[in-house]
């Protein structure tokens, strides 16, 4: 069979040398509940799967007036035209390429709506904001080429900053700055004798520190000729000479300043796009909805590197690795609504579970991962005895609770007596 799935193409471990393939995750908010997943080729891009995504989710729920949000490789005119075509309701992050950038820096620089402060729900007057922001509504066009005709709808485009990005960003650029100049510097101090090679040092040193258009390295050369004398000894006045060309490097540095403003200017500020009415999704919803994004991002941690590993992947038959995706895919579903449920129970007790944490039996917590509450019944044992007998380690205090938290009946650890004849038979 041929293998559809594993092909060489970019790889986000830095291993272009290896076969890959892709796995696609939809989620359900506010669990993060996987309900539709896809096993799809190691090299292409992303855009042209969200619209069958969208419309495999109008079939499992049931209805469209779901929120669809998607990273900003969904945001694409097409993807949204056809959405909205199809009656659907979406919310995406724009890609910061040009000329969005320009009309972002416009819109700082001169809003055209009221920029008010974001805050949580549950916030006091005296707490910090999180972050500021204001929408701008745009019309929007689109050619359908299929029906041969327009499509026009109305789109609220929401700038949204946050502090803590924004500081995170701005931070981040100075220091990259001063370890670009330190290198910059030290290499300034021997340039060697080779322009080219020269160059290509300085660029490197810029693409490593990431500050190519905030910092500016010039190479200068300056050509002089030096006597040459001709034979041994010392030489004197008639001792023949020639000229000899040489060139000498040296190397200069200098900080893009306005480039630098333009970047602290925008800091912390990103683009979202939608085509919700103001009473369906409100700006601050929609950044309360972007911050829980980071949810199903868990789900590709547990497949790579977490407790449910697809990796290292050994089958080479396609059909076989997506039925390894689907199993692991149930298995995380079963992850999530275990902590999911505990964590919701929790809340409504108002109390925290402790006795998770190795060594630390005393910690707590409110939010405990699957992970930590299936350790907690890794230690209980089923005997059967050479009579027929059976024996099964009683539960503890914690795993009584954890049981009681899930609604679960503590009877799933009680064989029928039935059950064991059969199986010691």
């Amino acid at each position: 069979m041929e293998n559809l799935c594993l092909t060489q193409g970019y790889s986000k471990d830095h291993r272009p040398d290896l076969r890959q393939y892709r796995q696609m995750l939809a989620t359900l908010d506010p669990l993060a509940l996987p309900v539709l997943g896809a096993t799809l080729p190691g090299q292409g891009t992303d855009e042209s799967h969200y619209l069958p995504t969208w419309i495999q989710l109008t079939e499992i729920i049931g209805h469209k007036e779901f929120l669809f949000l998607a990273d900003c490789k969904a945001s694409s005119w097409v993807n949204r035209a056809l959405i909205d075509t199809e009656g659907g309701i979406y919310c995406f992050p724009l890609a910061m390429t040009k000329p969005r950038p320009k009309i972002l820096f416009d819109w700082l620089t001169n809003p055209p709506t009221e920029v008010r402060e974001i805050t949580t729900e549950d916030a006091e007057e005296t707490d910090p904001a999180l972050g500021q922001g204001f929408e701008v509504p745009l019309g929007s066009i689109w050619w359908d080429g299929d029906n041969q005709q327009w499509h026009r709808w109305s789109e609220r485009w929401f700038a949204v900053c946050s502090y803590a990005l924004r500081e995170r960003q701005i931070k981040g650029l100075l220091q990259r700055l001063v370890k670009a100049e330190l290198a910059l510097e030290k290499l300034a101090v021997r340039p060697g004798k080779d322009g080219s090679i020269l160059e290509k040092k300085v660029r490197e040193i810029l693409q490593r520190y990431r500050v190519t258009h905030y910092l500016v390295g010039e190479i200068n050369s300056k050509i002089h000729y030096e006597k040459v004398y001709e034979g041994s000894g010392r030489p004197n006045a008639k001792t023949p000479f020639r000229r000899v060309r040489r060139t000498t490097w040296s190397l200069t540095y200098h900080r893009c300043e306005a480039e630098i403003e333009t970047f602290q200017t925008l800091a912390g500020w990103r683009l979202y796009v939608t085509n919700a009415s103001e009473e369906r999704l409100s700006l601050e919803k929609a950044v309360f909805a972007y911050r829980e994004q980071w949810q199903p991002e868990r789900g590709f941690h547990r497949f790579k590197r977490g407790r449910l590993p697809a990796l290292p992947v050994y089958f080479q038959d396609e059909q076989k690795i997506r039925g390894l995706m689907f199993l692991l895919t149930i298995a995380l579903q079963v992850f999530t609504l275990m902590e999911y449920v505990v964590r919701r129970q929790l809340a409504a007790q108002k109390q925290s579970l402790a006795g998770l944490y190795e060594g630390n039996p005393k910690r707590t917590t409110q939010r405990p991962t699957a992970e930590r509450l299936l350790a907690a019944f890794r230690e209980i044992t089923l005997y059967f005895h050479r009579d027929g007998s059976t024996e099964i380690t009683p539960l503890n205090a914690l795993q009584k609770r954890i049981l009681n938290l899930m609604k679960i009946s503590q009877s799933i650890y009680i064989l029928p007596p039935l059950v064991l004849e059969f199986r010691l038979r």
